[in-house]
């Protein structure tokens, strides 16, 4: 797991250098769960905190401290990794092992969206720069890996499709259905902090959800609420969740 005091320092001292400078400052990549403490660092210094990962529901991004009334700055690109599919299987994995094995620093590079023959990372310029000549294998299969020009087709993420019913679209009704546990479990996680709703993290055992509100529990993937079929004859809600377990 990474390290909340390094996220609080790189904050700090990021936003001190956009408040001297008067000048957007970006930095390094975050899980979703460390925005909160950056929004609140950039108010302390009178400053806007935003954060971008290469797409939208990116589950690291890239943050920038800037002033009030500038735009942020990104400096994210995306590089794609190809290997040949009819001898190799290259896994998610294979290439986030070997990716840290050469890098080392989890901090210097988002998303990693992997698909049967290729796949996609977002990460800070001065990592893209040795890759291709570095990065060479994942595991015991060859890769070959390119700076890409703007945003690529991205391969969705395929999450299994369960149809369940609950007392109601409370956060911790549906995340006990969702997650298969306890309604007592899911309670717990959403008051210890581990559960987030659309990447905030959220304490409330009873928030009322919404369609396409994302679920996500630390270090347990993640549910989507993809549709609200409407109520059994036992009054119950008959909900379409989407489940991700990475």
């Amino acid at each position: 797991m990474e390290n909340a005091k390094e996220w609080l320092t790189r904050f700090e001292i990021g936003a001190r250098q956009a408040e001297k400078t008067i000048m957007a400052r970006p930095g390094r990549f975050v899980p979703r769960e460390a925005c909160t403490d950056a929004v609140h660092i950039a108010r302390l210094h009178g400053l806007q905190a935003s954060f971008f990962g290469g797409y939208e529901d990116a589950e690291r991004v890239q943050v920038c401290f800037h002033p009030l009334d500038d735009e942020p700055i990104f400096t994210g690109v995306w590089m794609e990794i190809r290997w040949n599919s009819k001898f190799d299987s290259v896994t998610h994995p294979d290439l986030l092992g070997s990716l840290m094995a050469l890098s080392g620093d989890r901090s210097a590079f988002g998303d990693l969206i992997a698909g049967e023959s290729s796949a996609y990372l977002y990460c800070l310029p001065e990592l893209s720069w040795h890759l291709p000549d570095e990065w060479t294998s994942a595991g015991r299969h060859r890769i070959q890996v390119a700076l890409t020009e703007g945003t690529p087709q991205l391969p969705l993420p395929s999450g299994q499709e369960i149809r369940v019913t609950t007392s109601s679209l409370r956060l911790d009704s549906v995340l006990s259905a969702g997650a298969q546990v306890s309604r007592a479990k899911a309670q717990d996680a959403i008051r210890s902090g581990d559960v987030f709703l659309n990447h905030i993290p959220e304490e409330r055992v009873d928030r009322e959800l919404k369609e396409n509100d994302l679920i996500s529990v630390r270090g347990h993937g993640r549910i989507r609420l993809r549709s609200i079929m409407g109520t059994t004859k036992h009054d119950r809600m008959s909900l379409l969740l989407e489940r991700f377990l990475h």
